[in-house]
C-alpha cells in the first residue's frame, strides 16, 4: 500500500489563494494523502465556503482565531487596525505532531504547478535519511550554492555549502550573540543580515517542502511568538552537525507563490493597507467575482484584479498604490536573487 502523507496548509485571511492552493493539490498531487488547513484567522463565512467546496479537507483553528477575526472585521470596517501579529506556533506544532512521519507543508498563497507523487517521495526520504525535500527555490538554482548528489523518483539530493567554521561559531553568528555578526559586518568580514543567512536556508524552508517530522519539530519551540527564522536555521545547523542528514529538492520547481499579495506586510512610504485590500479581494471571491484559478499557473494579473479595487473605491487600498506596493514587495525578494516575474 502507498505510504500515507499529511499535507498541512498554513492559512490566514486569504481564502481566494487557499482555494487555488487546494484545487492545485487535487489537480497535481498523487499518492495517499490527507489535507489539513491550519487557520489563524480567516473569517468564518470564508472558511464555510472553503469547506463547502472541499468537504474532505479538515480545518483546524488557532487559539487566537476568534480574537484575530474580530480584529480583522473591525479593521475592515474602519475601526482599530489589526495588531495581533503573533504567529500560531502552538497550532503548527500540534498539527505536525499529529501528522505522518513525512509530511508536506504549504501555505495558502502557494500552489502546485507540476505532478508530485508524495507517497513515492516519502519512501525515498525514509530510505535515504532525507529530512527535507524542497519544492521551490525562487527560480534561482544558485540559491543552493551546493554540489548535486544522488537522484531518486522526482528528486535530487544536494550537499550543503555552508560558511566554514565550527558549529558553535556559526550558531553564534546566526543568532548575533555578543553582537558577533554585527561587528564582523562593520569590519567588512561578514555579509549583511539575510545575505549571510541565505546559505543556511539550504537546511530550511518556511513551506513548499516535504519534511521529516522529527526534524521539523526539532526546529520549532512552542515559546516562539514572533517569526524570526534565525532560530530555525540555528537548530537546523545543530541537527545537521550531530547526525547523518541529507537534503533534496524536486528536479524542477513544483510550486509557485505570490509577489502581488501579502497577509500583513506593509511598507513605510506606501499608503496601501493590505488588510483592507484582502477584505475586498475576499468578498469578491465569495461573491464569485474573483476566480481563484484565473491566470493559473501564473499569479493573478494586476489587470484582472484592477476592477475589484476600482469597485471597492477604498482610499486605504487604491489600485495605483497597490502597484507601488507590489514594486516594493518584489524588490525585497529580487534583491535576494528570487525570480519575481
Amino acid at each position: 500500500m502507498p505510504t500515507d502523507v499529511s499535507i498541512l496548509v498554513k492559512s490566514f485571511n486569504r481564502p481566494y489563494y487557499l482555494d487555488r492552493c487546494l484545487r492545485s493539490i487535487y489537480d497535481h498531487v498523487t499518492g495517499s494523502y490527507t489535507i489539513t488547513v491550519l487557520d489563524d484567522g480567516t473569517p468564518g463565512r470564508y472558511l464555510d465556503e472553503i469547506q463547502r467546496r472541499y468537504p474532505e479537507v479538515r480545518i483546524v483553528r488557532s487559539e487566537l482565531y476568534d480574537a484575530k477575526v474580530a480584529q480583522l472585521d473591525a479593521h475592515a470596517a474602519g475601526g482599530a487596525p489589526f495588531s495581533l501579529r503573533i504567529i500560531p506556533t502552538k497550532l503548527w506544532i500540534e498539527g505536525v505532531e499529529q501528522a505522518t512521519p513525512k509530511f508536506c507543508l504549504l501555505e495558502d498563497d502557494i500552489w502546485m504547478t507540476r505532478p508530485v507523487n508524495l507517497s513515492q517521495m516519502a519512501d525515498y526520504m525514509q530510505e535515504r535519511q532525507v529530512v527535507m525535500t524542497k519544492f521551490y527555490w525562487g527560480g534561482n538554482i544558485n540559491t543552493f550554492e551546493a554540489r548535486m548528489g544522488g537522484r531518486g523518483p522526482q528528486v535530487q539530493e544536494y550537499e550543503l555549502a555552508l560558511p566554514a567554521g565550527p558549529e558553535w561559531w556559526l550558531r553564534m553568528l546566526l543568532l548575533n550573540k555578543f553582537k558577533s555578526h554585527s561587528i564582523l559586518h562593520r569590519l567588512g568580514l561578514a555579509k549583511e543580515g539575510i545575505y549571510f543567512q541565505l546559505p543556511f536556508y539550504s537546511m530550511y524552508s518556511v513551506a513548499s517542502a516535504v519534511f521529516d517530522k522529527a526534524y521539523w519539530l526539532h526546529l520549532w519551540q512552542a515559546g516562539q511568538k514572533q517569526a524570526d527564522e534565525v532560530h530555525q536555521l540555528s537548530r537546523a545547523l545543530h541537527w545537521t552537525k550531530s547526525q547523518p542528514t541529507r537534503f533534496a529538492k524536486t528536479e524542477q520547481e513544483v510550486t509557485q507563490t505570490s509577489f502581488t499579495s501579502s497577509a500583513t506586510n506593509m511598507f513605510k512610504g506606501v499608503e496601501f493597507d493590505v488588510v483592507a485590500a484582502n477584505y475586498h479581494l475576499n468578498e469578491a471571491w465569495l461573491q464569485g467575482r474573483l476566480d481563484a484559478m484565473h491566470d493559473y499557473p501564473l499569479d493573478f494579473s494586476t489587470e484582472y484584479l484592477k476592477p475589484i479595487f476600482d469597485q471597492a473605491n477604498d482610499p486605504r487600498c487604491t489600485y495605483p498604490n497597490w502597484l507601488r506596493w507590489i514594486e516594493r514587495f518584489k524588490g525585497v525578494y529580487a534583491s535576494m536573487g528570487v525570480v519575481v516575474d
